[in-house]
Order: C-alpha cells, then sequence, then structure tokens
C-alpha cells in the first residue's frame, strides 16, 4: 500500500499521544514537544493511504551522535513493515547529517529488527518502580541556573558528548526537580539528578554520581520530592554495580528490560560506570 513520510509537527502530539497509549509508555505532550524541539526536521509521521499510522524521533548530539526513539505503529497497522521503514527513514536522516553513530534502547521485541539492520549490543538497562517517599539528605541542594555550566561538563565527561539543550531544557522544564550533590565543605559538584512527570509515573534520568555516597543522596533527595508518587528509572545492569542494589533497598522492583544499542563505530561510549539512571529510552 501507497506511503508518505512527512516532518512531524505539534499537530501530531495529539495522534503520538495515542500510539504511545497503545504500547503503554510513559510520555506526555510535552515529552514529544520537546524531541521536537530539539530535532524538527529529523521526527518523522508515516502516512498509508492518507492516514497516519506510526511515529519516529531522532535526537542529535553534536551532530556527532544520534538517538533513534518513539518508534511506533498503529496496532491495527502492524506487521506491513511500517515499523522498519519508519527506522531506516530515521537512520537516512542521521546518515545525511553526518553523524558517527547511532543509538537506541531496544525492548527484547524490538531487538530482532534492529540486529537485522546490523545493530550491535552495548549494554542491557532495567526499568525500576517504586514509589516516591521523604527522606533525609545532605550535601544536596536544589540545582540553580549557575550550576547548569558544571552540570554539562560533567554530563559531558560520562555521556560522552554534550546534551546541553537537552539539560537546559529538562531543567527549564521541571527546576522544583532537579538537584546537584557536593562534597562536604566543597563547591565542586560531584553529581546530578534530574525528574520530570510522566503518564503513569514520574521519571528519574539523568542520574550521575562520582562516588556512591553522592548519588544516594541524591536519589534521596529525588524521591522525597515525589513523595506518595509513583517512579519509574532505567539503570544500567552490570556495568553500575551500585545502582540496581541502592534503588532496591528503597523499595524499587524491576519492571521490564532494555538494551541499549548501536550502529557504526562506538566512538562515544562514555563512562557508564558512574552513571546511575539514563535520560530515557528514547533519548539517551
Amino acid at each position: 500500500m501507497p506511503t508518505q513520510l512527512r516532518q512531524m509537527t505539534y499537530a501530531d502530539i495529539g495522534f503520538g499521544m495515542k500510539l504511545k497509549a497503545a504500547a503503554g509508555w510513559n510520555q506526555l505532550p510535552a515529552d514529544w514537544k520537546r524531541l521536537i524541539d530539539l530535532e524538527p526536521e529529523g521526527c518523522f509521521i508515516l502516512e498509508s493511504e492518507g492516514q497516519p499510522v506510526g511515529s519516529v524521533t531522532t535526537t542529535l548530539y553534536e551532530k556527532r551522535l544520534a538517538w533513534i526513539g518513539m518508534v511506533l505503529v498503529s496496532p491495527e497497522h502492524r506487521r506491513h513493515g511500517f515499523g522498519t521503514a519508519l527506522l531506516e527513514a530515521a537512520m537516512d536522516y542521521c546518515q545525511r547529517q553526518g553523524v558517527a553513530v547511532i543509538k537506541l534502547d531496544a525492548t527484547p521485541l524490538g531487538k530482532k529488527l534492529y540486529d537485522t539492520l546490523g545493530y550491535q549490543d552495548e549494554y542491557r538497562l532495567k526499568r525500576m518502580q517504586g514509589e516516591g517517599r521523604l527522606q533525609k539528605y545532605e550535601n544536596v541542594h536544589p540545582m540553580r541556573p549557575v550550576d547548569l555550566w558544571e552540570v554539562v561538563q560533567m554530563d559531558m565527561s560520562l555521556f560522552g558528548i554534550s546534551r546541553q539543550r537537552l539539560l537546559e531544557k529538562f531543567f527549564e522544564e521541571n527546576p522544583s526537580l532537579c538537584f546537584v550533590a557536593q562534597r562536604s565543605g566543597s563547591p565542586e559538584i560531584v553529581g546530578y539528578l534530574f525528574a520530570r512527570p510522566g503518564e503513569n509515573a514520574h521519571q528519574i534520568g539523568p542520574w550521575v554520581g562520582k562516588e556512591p555516597k553522592a548519588a544516594e543522596e541524591l536519589f534521596k533527595a529525588g524521591i522525597g520530592a515525589l513523595a506518595g508518587k509513583p517512579v519509574f528509572l532505567d539503570v544500567l545492569q552490570a556495568i553500575n554495580s551500585h545502582a540496581g542494589a541502592m534503588v532496591e533497598r528503597y523499595g524499587f522492583g524491576m519492571q521490564r528490560e532494555f538494551i541499549r544499542m548501536f550502529h557504526g563505530e562506538n566512538r562515544f561510549p562514555g563512562k557508564p560506570a558512574d552513571v546511575y539512571a539514563i535520560a530515557g529510552v528514547e533519548k539517551g
């Protein structure tokens, strides 16, 4: 059947919400808007016979690393190759921008498609689910605009490339849910945590700490700010041996698994051992 690919606009957010609801995902309209704002020419809708049937987004970091997300097809239009067409369109866009490597976080079911297109496994993630509750913490304070430069620099050293625009948007949208950790008696920032609302739960991430103590104090601040609310976060399996065990001590349990994958030469592996939770599977 004939198909047409076009750029996604704000007018498509309602359709995107229907897609993500059918998949049981957590995004809000603000998440779709952020993705469009970050890469307006790299988010797409696929139409069949004049009707939208699927979506895909890309997020480019310095035009050297690209992230593919929101690969969704409406249930009644699956098994027609639309998901493959969307993914290939996103990859083509990224390659035309000159990126060195494309990454994504796959579900175990979706991994089969990515394997056929030459993606390789990097490491595994597990989504942890729990509930926020008030906690006492120390050497952590709400993030301030003046902290952002140092946070961005630290994030670049750990993620492998600058995510300045993404982190600035996270802070602008939910400043009361962003925190930084410092060593006692020192102004040096040794960790940070961002959180944001979602359809099914608030999402924590990115959450980073140069040392486990700082990471735990940040986590206590984060779940304290979300007291009584359901919380998701996506932690690194095996790579960060502290993350899963730490959140389990606060009553969090595993909900599902993802596989981080890459296409091309993995020039930006970062330092995942210091990353406790990723920003999100649709954006890294």
